[in-house]
């Protein structure tokens, strides 16, 4: 019995140590990389790494060589089972002012072991609020803003429903 106590024990500890040390900026940098791929490009951010996750600050979006959007803040935390992204004042380029809302304040999403095939999205700004959700398996994201303030911009891309309010879905 000790010796089964000692080596589940041992296998928890070497988990919370994998944990707390992982290089999670070096991890960072190979998501950069992934993204360089895909014409995304992250620059001119501040890295730091804490105890369970990253903290990114003050981050320049770049699509196809333009730039779309300074980032304050990106939080990124690691739980296993738990996993969180938090980015905190998005300012939008001033030349996708007729196409993307000037600023969004806050955006969470979260990836779940109890819904794995879904990550849950949360944001607000000067659209309003934004609750979604991305179906990995499916492929597909929908997002639905039941409250709305400046949304003549995105309005284009929107569907309305008389009970939920206003929704996007797109596959990718």
């Amino acid at each position: 019995m000790q010796m089964v106590k000692r080596i589940v024990g041992g296998f928890f500890l070497s988990l919370l140590l994998l944990w707390l040390f992982a290089p999670k900026v070096e991890l960072y940098y190979a998501l950069e990389k992934q993204l360089k791929e895909k014409s995304i490009l992250i620059s001119n951010e501040t890295i730091s790494d804490t105890w369970y996750g990253l903290k990114i600050e003050n981050a320049d979006l770049s699509v196809d060589g333009a730039k779309i959007a300074t980032i304050s803040q990106l939080n990124f935390n690691i739980f296993f089972f738990y996993n969180t992204l938090k980015i905190n004042d998005v300012k939008m380029d001033k030349s996708l002012s007729n196409m993307a809302p000037k600023e969004i304040n806050s955006v969470n999403a979260v990836y779940s072991i109890i819904n794995p095939l879904k990550i849950q999205l949360d944001a607000n700004g000067s659209f309003g609020v934004m609750n979604g959700e991305v179906a990995l398996l499916d492929r597909k994201v929908a997002l639905l803003f039941p409250v709305t303030k400046e949304i003549k911009t995105i309005k284009k891309f929107l569907k309305k429903d008389k009970e939920k309010g206003w929704i996007y879905e797109t596959s990718y």
